[in-house]
């Protein structure tokens, strides 16, 4: 008897130009900065690609390959190179051998680079430059145009050599083509500016010379549907786009934001799940092709219910498949509460990426490390089966715990509180921090399904307890304790549990972190006036862009927040803070301070490691036990001690 999917519309066949393509769900183009320094596909994006095709994705978008030399950018690919055919080709190999489809992206990044990467001035529609890059451009010729347009039929052409099964282009977040059909960035007075049908008229040539080139193969553009800033375009233009390159192209797929609105391009765990789907059903609506719709799709019911809907035709997701690439074969099989969703934390992909790192994922570790961490490898089942003690039951425990457990070795996690979740617990109180539970989520889902797990909360450890357990392998996780560094000062737990009393209150933010950012939003939010001091260059320094973007939203318009960058609390009397200003040298005194909250500030809690040593015959600590630093590195450390355990 055939097997009744849980979610039959996202796992039926589409054909797209003559390419079926098992199911609808798309792992959307996305920088990663895994390519080499001469712009040239690696062995990294082999891996990388392959595991998500294992995973059961139905097409697979490779990002951004840039077309001509004017249009470099660190970290993205170039599609003109005869030499790299035979790279391009292991990756279209590796993904096809798991039944998968894979399609090429083309694209220029005009504007959005810089005349140092391209050794000539930077090209784009008009001599307007990106807010976030800064350098002004060149305004291209007709010849130029011209160029341009034979660039990406001929790149086009030469990839297709690789066997990619379609090939789409860029008019999207960033990229040359974004800036033509932009109302900003395009103030151009010939037939490439003004109405919509001129500033789209070089996206229609290019969509021209590539069918010419390669005759009918699925051909698609990805679209921004709503740039998101005062001035430009939004979805109204975007439905006129939309019906304008649907005369040539087989598919639009859906995108949102560029960088200058930079938390819509990657909306953080405060933007609602689906919120670009009631948007993506109008340009369905107005073309009778095919639309990859996106916008914050975590989980199959949310893909599901969107086509069957009839919003789209299929389902793109870049964050959600790099947090799980195992999405849509665990969607399939009707597990989806086995999913580890992405949390929106934009840590390590978008953070990353805009330091032109290479990018991975706070919730799977293992993203962009497939290699030495794929799937198969960092839970291949063990020959030599080992009774294993997990003292701590926050992110680091949880991990060590679970990756242990699937391997197939006996498991004992002993957290000392009625709840597991460690740190999460009080990271997702912040506000804006929510998300941060689904770490959390989906450990203790695993936790509580393992029938190797013998879980034991209100169980405080001590060296005696662990040493009758008789273990093989100890792992001590215990953690980090929130701390100030006065006693007279609050900390984190104190403002969140609404001890801090006074109404003027001074912000000691030590790491210019999203916890001196949230416990800011939260005094704020009270109505206190609020001091928020950092020796950072700015506040929220060390938070990536999508997310500090959304917290300085969240706390626009509000007269009772000063900020202190570039300061350190030197003295604090009577009620007067005084701050030097650590680069300039100068002295600052603030009045009137009722209070002060230091934040950024915690102690490993390492005591029962150092009482182990000697005592069992394989001890380790991870974590915050070992270093306090952050979930993410919390999650690293448990997948970094497959590599030192060594037959478990």
């Amino acid at each position: 008897m055939e097997r009744k999917l849980l979610f039959p519309h996202l796992f039926t066949p589409i054909t797209v130009n003559g390419v079926e393509i098992k199911n609808r769900v798309v792992f959307l183009p996305h920088a990663t900065a895994y390519v080499d320094q001469e712009y040239s596909p690696t062995e990294r994006e082999v891996y990388y690609y392959e595991e998500r095709a294992k995973g059961g994705a139905g097409l697979i978008v490779l990002p951004s390959r840039v077309v001509h030399p004017s249009g470099v950018y660190p970290g993205l690919g170039i599609g003109y190179h005869q030499d790299d055919i035979p790279k391009f080709k292991k990756i279209v190999d590796a993904v096809h051998s798991h039944g998968s489809k894979i399609f090429v992206q083309l694209t220029h990044m005009g504007n959005q680079t810089k005349s140092v990467e391209t050794f000539r001035p930077t090209w784009a529609p008009s001599a307007i430059p990106d807010m976030t890059v800064g350098e002004i451009p060149k305004e291209m010729t007709i010849e130029e145009i011209e160029e341009l347009i034979d660039s990406f039929a001929s790149s086009a052409a030469m990839l297709f050599e690789a066997g990619f099964d379609g090939v789409e282009i860029k008019v999207a977040h960033d990229g040359i083509l974004g800036q033509f059909i932009s109302l900003l960035k395009n103030q151009r007075t010939d037939r490439y500016g003004g109405s919509i049908e001129n500033r789209g008229r070089i996206v229609v040539e290019i969509l021209s010379a590539i069918r010419n080139k390669i005759g009918q193969v699925p051909l698609g553009v990805r679209l921004g549907i709503n740039r998101y800033l005062p001035g430009d375009y939004g979805v109204d233009e975007a439905i006129a786009y939309a019906k304008l390159f649907s005369i040539l192209a087989d598919y639009i797929s859906t995108d949102t934001g560029t960088w200058e609105s930079i938390d819509m391009l990657v909306p953080s765990m405060n933007i609602p799940q689906g919120f670009l789907l009631e948007d993506v059903a109008k340009i369905k609506k107005a073309t009778d092709k095919i639309v990859i719709g996106n916008g914050r799709i975590i989980w199959p019911a949310t893909a599901e219910n969107a086509l069957e809907k009839g919003y789209l035709d299929m389902v793109g997701m870049a964050r959600a498949l790099i947090a799980d690439p195992y999405w849509a074969n665990k969607a399939e099989a009707g597990k989806p509460e086995e999913i580890r969703g992405c949390i929106g934390c934009n840590q390590k992909c978008m953070g990353r990426l805009l330091q032109n790192l290479p990018i991975s994922c706070v919730q799977n570790p293992t993203s962009g490390h497939e290699k030495k961490y794929g799937e198969d490898i960092l839970y291949k089942k063990t020959t030599t089966p080992k009774k294993i003690v997990v003292i701590g039951g926050g992110p680091a425990g949880m991990k060590a715990a679970e990756i242990y457990a699937r391997r197939g070795n006996k498991v004992v996690l002993l957290e000392k509180d009625n709840d597991l979740g460690g740190r999460v617990r009080w990271e997702s109180r912040l506000p804006g921090r929510r998300g941060v539970s689904g770490v959390s989520r989906y450990l203790i889902h695993m936790l509580e399904t393992l029938d190797n797990v013998d879980l034991r909360l209100n169980s405080e450890a001590d060296a005696d307890t662990v040493v009758k357990e008789n273990p093989d392998i100890v792992i001590i996780a215990t953690g980090s304790t929130l701390i100030s560094t006065n006693p007279a000062f609050y900390n984190t737990l104190d403002a969140l549990d609404g001890k801090v009393e006074g109404n003027n209150i001074l912000v000691l933010d030590n790491d210019a972190s999203t916890e001196g950012a949230a416990i800011t939003e939260l005094l704020v939010k009270s109505g206190k006036i609020v001091h928020w001091v950092t020796p950072a260059f700015f506040n929220g320094q060390n938070i990536t862009a999508p997310i500090l973007l959304d917290n300085f939203k969240r706390l626009a318009g509000g007269e009772n927040l000063m900020l202190h960058p570039m300061k350190v609390l030197t003295d604090f009397k009577n009620g007067e803070a005084t701050l030097l200003n650590l680069y300039l040298g100068t002295t600052e005194k603030l009045s009137n301070i009722d209070a002060v909250v230091a934040t950024g500030i915690k102690t490993p809690n390492n005591e029962l490691y150092n009482k182990l040593k000697g005592l069992v015959p394989q001890l380790y600590i991870i974590g915050d036990a070992a270093a306090p630093r952050d979930v993410a590195s919390a999650l690293e450390d448990a997948v970094g001690l497959s590599k030192l355990i060594k037959e478990a």
